[in-house]
């Protein structure tokens, strides 16, 4: 559809030299020679830009401007003018006006104008289109689910997400603790601050201290410049910290001093730093243990844990399965651009009958692996990690059990096969990636790290291959 300009001006031989070079590019224009007909032309239909002459009888076209917003709040506005000022052009900035032409002035740089202008009007569609996309994916809704159980959850984020009570989030993996974390965000006063998130569990603690709170040029070696850290990225906003409870003693104690005082220095430096941020907690973890371990501090799970929220694992919650099922089904519609109707009952009857230990996040993985593969407008046939698991087990088992080992000896060993095929397997299905590899199978980076280095798996140049 061609871009709509109103051209404005009282040089009626102007407007028809201006209106030829736009036209020449193809954009529809309109024309009127005083503010009473463009306020007219603008009753009738919709324009794009509103490209007007400053200086006219009457309404001037700053004046215009203003007069089209309120039946336009949308239009674009370009000034042009014989009697440009700073003044001027910074009072036609400041009213919303996108570009200040001075006459006489080129084609070339009419065009530029209004090139950017619509550059500028796509830019801040896709950005009220991205708020919106956000705003409806973390409203309340968007954690699907009608258990009574979910129900209860549903109205304790409604009731604490305008507030800026600290919240702690358990659940085991794939429950959707960072989804919560979100709907609690963006359906508070911080939602146009930042919402940052962090696994605390994925990074070493030197590193995961630098990540936190920045460091200072020279604080250590490699440390070439000054790096902010996640609490001021999110200043005025949203901290997540997921997997709090792998943070180590050290880092308790400089975390602790944060929810108190709402001070933070850099690795490195002596300044202190004012953060405004509130800070949504999440584990997997039995958090209770660890602190009678005296592994986690427990004034730190009293400063953190003001409201708790525990998310229950799909399999508590199966009444909640065929409206998951029918969600993703429609999200990957829209992903594959395909029109699957649903799944069998055959299919259904096994997804009611499993017990998804990788919870909704498995759920989704399982069905975005038979959407792909499915050739009907059904999905009939469901495979589960725990089949893949026993595929990879059974290939890494192909010989007679030797019954002269021991059998604890024998099933540690039958378990490292199995464990490095499925991890040799997965990684070169994801590239290497291990975050893609640990969010696509639920399995902790962390361990997914350490197996690499048990198994020597980062010497097997093959994983990085392509599959063919």
């Amino acid at each position: 559809m061609k871009k709509q300009i109103l051209l404005v001006d009282d040089q009626v031989s102007f407007c028809h030299h201006i209106k030829a070079v736009l036209e020449q590019e193809g954009y529809e224009v309109a024309v009127a020679d005083s503010a009473d007909k463009a306020l007219h032309l603008l009753s009738l239909k919709a324009f794009d830009i509103l490209l007007t002459d400053m200086k006219m009888p009457g309404v001037d076209g700053l004046e215009l401007f203003k007069m089209a917003r309120k039946a336009d709040p949308d239009i674009s506005g370009i000034i042009m003018t014989a009697f440009g000022s700073i003044a001027s052009a910074v009072e036609s900035i400041k009213q919303g006006i996108t570009d200040y032409l001075q006459k006489p002035f080129e084609p070339e740089a009419l065009l530029i104008a209004v090139e950017k202008t619509l550059r500028e009007r796509r830019m801040i569609a896709e950005i009220r289109d991205l708020r919106k996309e956000v705003d409806q994916r973390y409203a309340f809704g968007s954690i699907i689910g009608k258990n009574h159980k979910m129900q209860a959850i549903y109205d304790l984020i409604e009731k604490v997400a305008p507030t800026d009570t600290r919240v702690f989030i358990t659940g085991e993996t794939g429950v959707g603790k960072e989804l919560v974390a979100k709907a609690i965000h963006f359906n508070s006063h911080r939602k146009n601050k930042p919402f940052v998130g962090i696994n605390c569990g994925a990074l070493a603690e030197s590193l995961l201290e630098t990540e936190l709170f920045g460091h200072e040029k020279g604080a250590f070696t490699g440390a070439i410049r000054t790096k902010k850290g996640k609490f001021e990225y999110a200043q005025g906003g949203t901290l997540f910290l997921d997997e709090v409870g792998d943070i180590s003693p050290a880092l308790q104690v400089k975390l602790l001093r944060v929810t108190q005082e709402k001070k933070i220095e850099r690795v490195g430096g002596n300044q202190e730093i004012d953060v405004d941020v509130r800070i949504i907690s999440a584990t997997n973890q039995p958090i209770k243990e660890k602190i009678s371990r005296g592994e986690f501090r427990l004034e730190l799970y009293f400063r953190l844990n003001v409201v708790p929220i525990h998310i229950p694992p799909l399999r508590e919650r199966i009444d909640d399965l065929p409206l998951l099922v029918n969600h993703f089904i429609d999200v990957f519609n829209r992903k594959f651009g395909k029109k699957l109707t649903g799944v069998t009952t055959r299919a259904m009857s096994r997804m009611l009958q499993y017990d998804w230990p990788g919870n909704v996040r498995e759920l989704e993985n399982v069905l975005e692996r038979a959407f792909v593969t499915t050739e009907g407008d059904v999905i009939d046939t469901i495979i589960t990690s725990h089949d893949v698991r026993r595929t990879a087990l059974q290939e890494a088992t192909p010989h007679p059990v030797d019954v002269e080992i021991p059998f604890k000896v024998a099933r540690s060993m039958v378990e490292k096969r199995f464990e490095k095929a499925y991890l040799r397997e997965a990684l070169k299905r994801f590239g290497g990636n291990v975050s893609e590899t640990a969010r696509m199978t639920g399995i902790n980076p962390r361990t997914i790290w350490r197996k690499i280095k048990e198994y020597e798996i980062e010497k097997d140049r093959s994983m990085n291959q392509p599959e063919v």
